[in-house]
């Protein structure tokens, strides 16, 4: 007999806006994951340290460490996430800075809830994978695939 694969999402939210974050963890919760908030980069990459988040959303531009930095240290991880960033920063420099800190998701804000809910699906389909060995959980192809 097969185990079944746990799908609830360990997801950390990284926003210096108290209200954007809360808001965000409210959805995340609504759709049955464990959402845990920091209020800026040093807390989040505290958090992650603590506990390893199947997804990360990251506001970009808070205040000590910047959401660039931390998705760097979090893909730098034996485990990193998916790693959506959630901002007002829109334009093909940070697009690529997204990239380059190996952000999946760049999300401009305002963000439609619906889209929160895709990204946390996506996640949720990752982490099966990864769970059969497919892939890794931040959707990277291991050699099985």
């Amino acid at each position: 007999m097969m185990n079944a694969i746990d799908t609830t999402l360990s997801v950390l939210v990284a926003d210096d806006h108290a209200d954007a974050a809360d808001s965000l963890a409210q959805i995340i919760a609504l759709r049955g994951h464990r959402p845990r908030v920091a209020r800026n980069g040093r807390d989040a990459l505290r958090l992650a340290a603590e506990a390893p988040p199947d997804l990360a959303i990251l506001d970009l531009m808070m205040p000590d460490v910047d959401g660039w930095a931390v998705a760097r240290r979090l893909n730098a991880t034996a485990r990193p996430p998916v790693i959506a960033a959630v901002t007002g920063r829109d334009g093909r420099t940070s697009r690529n800075l997204s990239s380059g800190a190996g952000i999946r998701f760049h999300l401009v804000k305002p963000v439609d809830p619906a889209v929160i809910l895709d990204v946390l699906d996506w996640a949720v389909r990752m982490k099966q994978s990864a769970a059969v060995g497919r892939t890794d959980c931040a959707g990277r192809c291991t050699e099985t695939c």
